[in-house]
């Protein structure tokens, strides 16, 4: 189709319907112009790949008033899910709107009784599965990128999965589908009617409900063999196939897959050189097991230990790890037979000499969907050499009656054939019918044939002539590896950053934890957003402006992501490393630059007064010099005093004498400066502190502010070495050595609460340090307690938000009402923490929704216990200081400083 683009009254009218749910802005269109699969810049030439909007809309109505709009102003809408394939299906090629369904992921119904869930386009499988255990059930097969992609997007790729091997493909799991067809009408697709709409990217219709089939929920055992070669794992599973044994999952490594995904996860635990099965089944069926190892045997595999196989089942979704070591993939997906798999494998082997690598999963007992992957480099001008190769193992497997699983964008002119004939024909006449302007996601699916105007002809010129020279640019390729010039990017970033940008495997499973993200749903706010974005600095195609720098400022520093990355990247750290970098640009968070003047006036957060952070009562001993000090920090000193009061007459109580520090001038450990990208005050902050703790002959240093451990503990020493000083210091949060005096009895807990408490994991002990046991080991040992978790605890804990207080009040606030929400579902009287910035948001937040939940210290339930008096309610305080911060970083802005 031809685009109109979009003019101003057209934009007008998207802003009246979307309001703030719709973006024009030039960086957010951007990283809506890609998914999976890297571009190669050739191949962008030929297509227009940036939307002119992103919309994200709540229901159905608003997609079908975007639709008739889209119809009278003949402007494409494409359809967006998670983009977690690689086929092109959710980028752009004529510009146009992208309609991302972030927002439309409500489960709206399960039917335990019928077996089935209908759900909103956006859900998320993994989302899903967990809300469907709460019912005793779950899914029936999901794709191996569950922890990321949305039902709707799979409904729209087509596809099959894990558990196919008993459930078939995915459309045969599907009851209905509810869409917005080209005329923005409301339509349920049933039956053979379903084929109208699945695996066709959206070109039929805008997904706006699923409805599936689930099972029961019930335990899975797995067993993990190694195979010599093809042909005897071929011949397993055959047999597997001919017995009929009851299998629900199936699924393969080939060697050279092996190799390069242990040594993306640095690991050795695997058999070299060996084919892998992997054979899951219900724990319902106690003989299947002893058949599965019989069947390995007799065809002389060995059977491997069930901690490797629980080790393989449990990294089921890493799939993309093996990207660490390109830093890029040339990927395929491919459909072969099971009865020619192993003559598939050797040719490929013959053609790249083990360079592609494969990992594959049953779709039935008859096939199997085969993922390869080569490395390469896509900052290398031979990239789109190499991305030939992949049309070569395409060859191969049609050569052995195989197939692509997909078209996207790439390969429409094989549609007819994927289809089927009548399907084709009939999906081409629904698009005349209903679609003549080829409104809905125009590009895809269809060949420029059957599609009036397709934007994709130079394109789908460009695939043919590929296909036809594949095997010669594929050589030249392979030669020419490692002799290209890479992005000069050391003047713009430090190399390790910008290696990690190009290892980012865009594949979204940050996305679905991230903190930020989840307050408010552009994709530029995830950590894949802000990579994609940085990619696009280094290879010159953006600049590095204050827009850019306000969203790669935008963290809580959570570290949620860190625990889903794929590729296992540093994110956290690498977002906190870009802030020096930004700094040294002049970039400056407004907000950031008063807590930098409170601190290097007052030595403090706040800038108050010494007198003023003064929270020891005359009960309270302290010595000047000795072995362990207690680092009360900033907000604990001003707003939290109960809890260092608390801690030195508990840790009194175990005859532990702690050094006083905080009464010097400057109690900051510096973190705030390190976020504000003000490296010098940072190492200076840091200089005046070492040599402080040094003078009072310190050896272990205790903090109850999790963010000044995680400041001291992974930063100290590095800049100690940097100045020359000495730093033998063993830094503990105190939480850890509660735990550590309770279980040596050191601490007599013995007044009974009866109170029933929650816990919040606060990042920076949590996740940064795997503090989980600690906090939860002290309270269960105080008598009377009744613990129990909230939905979202230890390592998947939602983080308070309060962080990202310097960049977006409205995300503190939405993470201070879904933490205190969880903490209300559990019925708990209490919420416990052990950080003064989480205490404060919580119950900040507790006492502005009326929640029945309060929020506590953990140091508040131990006096109780131990029968100290507690002389310092906090609530009056936080409340204060809360909302000065509130009023102070309200108008806090990105901006470039003028020195």
């Amino acid at each position: 189709m031809t685009n109109n683009g979009i003019n101003d009254g057209l934009k007008s009218q998207l802003e009246e319907i979307f309001e703030d749910r719709v973006s024009f802005s030039k960086l957010e269109r951007m990283v809506y112009s890609h998914d999976v699969g890297v571009i190669p810049d050739s191949v962008k030439k030929a297509i227009s790949t940036i939307p002119d909007a992103v919309v994200q809309p709540l229901n159905a109505d608003e997609i079908s008033a975007l639709v008739k709009l889209a119809n009278e102003n003949k402007v494409p809408v494409i359809p967006r899910g998670a983009a977690s394939s690689g086929f092109g299906g959710a980028v752009p090629v004529s510009n146009g709107i992208v309609i991302d369904l972030a927002r439309m992921a409500d489960v709206i119904s399960i039917d335990a009784e019928a077996l089935t869930a209908e759900v909103e386009p956006g859900v998320v499988w993994s989302e899903l599965d967990r809300k469907l255990k709460r019912s005793g059930l779950t899914l029936r097969l999901y794709p191996s990128s569950a922890p990321t992609s949305t039902v709707a997007g799979w409904v729209a790729q087509g596809g099959s999965g894990i558990g196919s091997y008993e459930y078939g493909t995915f459309r045969d799991n599907i009851v209905s589908v509810e869409t917005v067809d080209p005329q923005g009408n409301l339509k349920v697709m049933e039956g053979n009617d379903i084929d109208l709409v699945y695996s066709l990217e959206g070109i039929t219709g805008i997904i706006t409900k699923v409805r599936i089939n689930v099972k029961k929920d019930e335990e899975h055992i797995t067993v993990l063999a190694a195979f010599d070669d093809e042909k005897k794992l071929q011949s397993a599973l055959d047999e597997i196939r001919r017995t009929g044994t009851h299998v629900w999952s199936v699924s393969i490594q080939t060697p050279g897959y092996v190799e390069l995904s242990q040594k993306a996860a640095k690991e050795t635990a695997l058999p070299m050189g060996k084919y892998l099965a992997q054979f899951v089944y219900p724990a319902s069926s106690p003989d299947v097991s002893s058949e599965i190892e019989g069947f390995v045997r007799r065809h002389n595999g060995e059977v491997l230990s069930e901690k490797l196989a629980m080790h393989e089942w449990e990294n089921r979704f890493r799939t993309m790890r093996l990207k660490r070591l390109g830093p890029s993939l040339i990927a395929s997906e491919l459909i072969v037979p099971v009865s020619s798999m192993s003559d598939f494998l050797k040719s490929v082997d013959k053609k790249f000499k083990g360079d592609f690598v494969f990992e594959g999963i049953m779709e039935t007992p008859e096939r199997f969907i085969m993922m390869g992957f080569m490395l390469a480099d896509e900052r290398k001008t031979n990239y789109p050499l190499k991305f030939s190769s992949s049309l070569i193992v395409t060859d191969i497997a049609k050569k052995h009656g195989g197939r692509l699983t997909s078209t996207g964008m790439f390969f429409t002119d094989g549609s007819k054939e994927l289809l089927g004939k009548d399907l084709f024909e009939r999906i081409v006449a629904f698009k005349k019918e209903f679609d003549p302007e080829c409104i809905m996601n125009p590009g895809k699916v269809l060949p420029p044939s059957a599609e009036k105007n397709s934007p994709i002809k130079q394109l789908s010129i460009a695939m043919k002539g590929a296909s036809k020279g594949k095997s010669v640019m594929s050589l030249v390729g392979k030669i020419m590896d490692g002799k290209e010039v890479e992005y000069k990017c050391a003047d713009k970033l430090p190399e390790e950053i910008g290696q990690d940008v190009f290892i980012c495997a865009q594949c979204g499973a940050c996305k679905t934890t991230c903190t930020v993200y989840d307050a408010s749903p552009w994709e530029s706010r995830s950590p894949r957003g802000k990579w994609y974005l940085l990619s696009e600095y280094l290879k010159g195609n953006i600049e590095f402006d204050e827009e850019l720098a306000s969203i790669m400022s935008l963290c809580s520093t959570c570290k949620k992501c860190d625990n889903k990355c794929q590729t296992d990247l540093n994110i956290a750290h690498q977002f906190i490393n870009l802030r020096g970098v930004m700094g040294g640009k002049n970039f400056e968070n407004t907000g950031l630059g008063l807590i930098r003047q409170n601190v290097l006036s007052s030595g403090n957060f706040w800038g108050l007064p010494k007198e003023a952070l003064d929270w020891k009562t005359d009960d309270i001993n302290m010595v000047d010099t000795g072995t362990i000090g207690y680092w009360p920090g900033c907000w604990s000193s001003a707003v939290t005093k109960n809890m260092p009061q608390n801690i030195v007459r508990i840790l009194d109580k175990a005859g532990i004498e702690l050094v006083n520090l905080g009464e010097q001038e400057n109690i900051c450990c510096g973190l705030y400066l390190a976020l504000g990208g003000y490296t010098d005050d940072f190492v200076r902050s840091v200089e005046k502190n070492i040599n402080l703790i040094n003078e009072k002959g310190i050896k272990t240093l205790l903090f109850s502010c999790p963010g000044c451990f995680a400041t001291f503990t992974e930063q100290y020493s590095a800049i100690a070495k940097m100045l020359g000083l000495e730093w033998d210091v063993e830094t503990k949060h105190v939480v850890v050595l509660l735990d550590e005096l309770i279980r040596d009895g050191r601490l007599e807990l013995e007044k009974p609460l009866d109170r029933k408490v929650t816990y919040h994991d606060a990042c920076h002990v949590s996740r940064w340090f795997n503090a989980y046991d600690h906090p939860r080991n002290v309270i269960n040992a105080i008598p009377g307690v009744e613990f129990v978790e909230m939905e979202h605890n230890r390592e998947d804990a939602l983080c308070c938000g309060i962080v990202t207080a310097f960049n977006d009040i409205p995300t503190v606030a939405h993470c201070g009402q879904k933490r205190i929400g969880e903490a209300v579902e559990t019925g708990a009287d209490y919420v416990v923490t052990n950080c003064a910035g989480c205490a404060s948001q919580l119950n900040l937040t507790s006492n502005m929704m009326k929640a029945p939940v309060r929020q506590k210290d953990i140091t508040d339930l131990l006096c109780d216990s131990m029968g100290i008096e507690v002389t310092y309610d906090p609530a009056e305080s936080i409340g204060q200081f809360m909302n000065q911060a509130i009023e102070i970083l309200g108008t806090s802005c990105m901006h470039r400083r003028q020195d």
